[in-house]
């Protein structure tokens, strides 16, 4: 008996060990997405800032001020993310709603700005009926970039809604349109976050919020929604627009007028575009001293970078009281000194034309030069001893990594791991010390991931 309960036990305490180990590679416990948009080899906004991530409170997102669930209060300067963050285990397991929005504070302010609308939430759904304890906890092991990770969220619409009616609609879009950009009602930003606040409080400061638009991007083939948020520091700005998923949605809530405009559809940002070239998204305005955000749907398109056009904004009141006064918000200016795109792409040609684009984008990169699709080269020589040359093209600014393998799957050298403009690269990989053997080389971007193998031969 006493070695049956010996038995027990360690099963019991591998199993915790093992669980920990999981939750260590969750996105709750390393922070990575905020860190993966905002590094520099991702083109994020650190290329304006030269400040690294690990320098800003908000990798740790909590002030001493704040408590754990329990009542326990929170030693900012000691804090490192542990199942306490969510759990009150005085009161059971089960977690709290309003603890999930309390920093998941966009999904709170959504339910503000959309009030009585989400379907889900009028069923008495909570953020734990759809986002499981494998999801949130890192069960399956993989350390993740970014929520935005294909894998890291494992929830999809289909999981519930086994069924779809069968209608024009859905017989359309079926595989070519994620569900949420027609069932959703609209998208919610901060506009304007104030950099310099971030540093003295590790707080953010909007001037204002932004709702009912959708930017209308691609992602893994399918069109999907999309959200920017727009920054500003020492006098420089920036812009980012991911890949998002709203938490608005109704059963319908989009008619084919709101995004066709040859079908009829009166959309501001495809009538824009399509007498000059540009799509305003957000616009300065000195009357009520607050920046006005996009109606309806906006395609990005792929000359983005010249087309979208951004008021940006400044805080010129006290950095460090959260109490904004609003006469201190003043325009800064309408130039971009840095954007990106983050787990998306623009929309391509035959999409554009279908929701009413008759002008062509333009390029902002007009060479012939430019690769027409990604590819990973058989590295040259091969066999090789003891360096050899590995090319790759991609054709769109991106993410790129670019790792060496061995035989047994362990990576031996990271060769590229950073944000690249379009165009063709080669690498020089040094075989250095290790052995002859067979090795690989694996290209990875948003869109795209080849493998390929090689020989060194000492």
């Amino acid at each position: 008996m006493k070695n049956l309960f010996t038995f027990f036990l360690l099963i019991l305490l591998t199993s915790s060990l093992y669980s920990q180990a999981n939750f260590q590679k969750s996105l709750h416990y390393t922070r990575e997405g905020k860190r993966d948009a905002y590094k520099k080899s991702n083109g994020g906004m650190e290329l304006i800032t030269n400040i690294p991530m690990d320098s800003l409170a908000c990798v740790k997102c909590h002030s001493s001020t704040e408590k754990y669930p329990n009542g326990d209060t929170i030693i900012a300067k000691n804090y490192v993310p542990s199942c306490n963050d969510c759990h009150n285990f005085t009161t059971g397991n089960t977690v709290a709603e309003q603890t999930c929005l309390n920093c998941h504070s966009r999904q709170s302010y959504e339910r503000t700005a959309y009030p009585d609308i989400d379907v889900h939430k009028a069923k008495g759904l909570t953020c734990t009926s759809c986002h499981k304890k494998g999801e949130l906890h890192g069960d399956d092991g993989v350390m993740y970039s970014s929520l935005k990770q294909n894998g890291a969220i494992k929830v999809k619409c289909v999981d519930c809604h086994t069924q779809l009616s069968s209608n024009s609609s859905h017989n359309t879009h079926k595989n070519k349109v994620d569900c949420a950009v027609c069932h959703t009602v609209g998208v919610l930003t901060c506009a304007g976050c104030h950099f310099e606040t971030v540093l003295a409080t590790g707080k953010n400061r909007a001037i204002n919020q932004i709702k009912n638009y959708k930017l209308l991007v691609k992602k893994d083939g399918i069109i999907r929604l999309g959200g920017f948020m727009s920054h500003s520091y020492n006098g420089k700005t920036n812009y980012i627009i991911s890949s998002y998923h709203s938490h608005a949605i109704k059963k319908n809530a989009t008619t084919c007028t709101d995004c066709h405009a040859n079908y009829g559809g009166s959309i501001a940002a495809i009538t824009e575009y399509n007498a000059s070239g540009t799509m305003t998204v957000n616009k300065w305005n000195s009357t009520t001293r607050k920046v006005e955000g996009p109606t309806g749907i906006v395609p990005i398109t792929s000359d983005w970078k010249k087309a979208l056009k951004f008021d940006f904004v400044t805080y010129n009141g006290d950095k460090t009281n959260m109490t904004s006064d609003p006469t201190k918000w003043d325009y800064l200016k309408s130039s971009v000194d840095n954007a990106h795109l983050f787990y998306c792409e623009p929309l391509d040609d035959a999409t554009l034309t279908k929701l009413g684009i008759t002008r062509k984008p333009t390029a902002v990169n007009t060479t012939s030069e430019l690769p027409k699709e990604y590819s990973l080269s058989q590295n040259y020589p091969n066999p090789f001893n003891p360096s050899t040359k590995i090319s790759y093209s991609i054709p769109k600014d991106s993410k790129v990594k670019l790792v060496v393998y061995d035989a047994l799957g362990r990576i031996v050298n990271t060769l590229v791991d950073e944000y690249k403009t379009a165009g063709s690269y080669d690498v020089k990989f040094e075989a250095g010390d290790l052995p002859s053997g067979i090795y690989y080389y694996k290209l990875t971007t948003i869109n795209y991931s080849n493998t390929k193998k090689m020989l060194l031969l000492k």
